[in-house]
């Protein structure tokens, strides 16, 4: 292999390394059961004076299923959801008197391990989701 592949293979690795995926899982994370519920997690920009309305759906925003909605004043958001079902999250900022809307969508899953652990584990993936902005006008 020539060092461009080593390094594009170097590079490959290190990006999915930090990503939330069926196959990357904390060892720590792990179940001894097959659960039916996790926690979905949001980050955050920084909330302001007037804090980031959240809106979380069950499905596609077009279905407007709206199972959550709050205004949150930190850079985390976290909800409790059933499993294998795909969710919408919506967060609203509100900056120099103009709104800004972030949408991100996500199915968390369960996987099971034999080998990836010590021990045979259960462990969710696809629950983080990223509403941060990407720029301001």
């Amino acid at each position: 292999m020539k060092i461009k592949d080593y390094i594009f293979l170097l590079s490959l690795v290190l990006i999915f390394s930090c990503e939330d995926s069926k196959f990357n899982t904390n060892c720590e994370d792990c179940l001894d059961y097959d659960p039916d519920q996790t926690t979905i997690m949001a980050d955050l920009d920084n909330p302001g004076v007037s804090g980031v309305l959240i809106k979380l759906y069950e499905g596609r925003l077009e279905d407007n299923v709206v199972i959550d909605s709050a205004s949150i004043y930190h850079t985390r958001y976290e909800k409790r959801v059933s499993l294998n079902r795909m969710y919408t999250i919506t967060a609203t900022y509100f900056i120099n008197n103009k709104l800004y809307t972030v949408v991100n969508s996500t199915t968390p899953r369960v996987n099971y391990t034999e080998t990836m652990c010590e021990e045979p584990c259960y462990f969710v993936y696809d629950r983080m989701m990223d509403l941060r902005l990407k720029y301001v006008k």
